[in-house]
This record gives C-alpha cells, structure tokens and sequence, in this order.
C-alpha cells in the first residue's frame, strides 16, 4: 500500500474507532476497525457526495456485521462526514504536490 494510502487508511480506521460503532475498540487496540477501513477506502473513489459515502459506510458495517447488529444509520452519517473532509483534505494535498 502506498504511504499516502496508508496514511488515509489509518485515519479512516481512528474516525470509526472515536465513534465505536460495534463497541468493540480499546484504547489498546487501535486497529479493530483496519478491515472495515480498508472496504471503505477500496470504494471511495466512486463516491460524488457525503450522502453516498454515507450509504457505503453503513453497508460496508452491515456486510461485516448483518443488519440487524448495526443499528441506526446516524452515526454512520457522522463517521461518513468526517471521512468526506479526511478524503477531500488528501485529495487536495496530492493534487498541490
């Protein structure tokens, strides 16, 4: 992986650890949510507004968790904004490099 992709890949995994939405992060144990990140990121690219990355965030959470564990769609609207400004930060900075 390359390091600007890796980089977007951990800080996409620390966005979804701050809002935990399967409860099980600790503070030890930063990477729990590496894989889901990694299926955000691999779709990413085909996403044109917040509210589509939204929709990918919390299917991606409902193909690794099943529907009915991961709950109301808000918090994955939360996670899915934060990760639109993370993404259109690294975009920026790579099209100024």
């Amino acid at each position: 992986m390359k390091k600007k992709n890796r980089t977007l890949h951990l800080d996409i995994s620390a966005i979804i650890l701050k809002y935990d939405p399967m409860h099980i992060g600790t503070a030890v144990e930063s990477d729990e949510y590496d894989l889901e990140a990694a299926t955000i990121l691999s779709r990413i690219k085909e996403v044109h507004s917040k509210e589509e990355l939204a929709d990918i965030v919390y299917e991606e959470f409902q193909s690794w968790y099943g529907k009915e564990e991961v709950g109301n769609k808000e918090i994955y609207v939360k996670m899915a904004d934060e990760i639109w400004e993370v993404w259109h930060r690294y975009n920026n900075a790579s099209h100024a490099a």
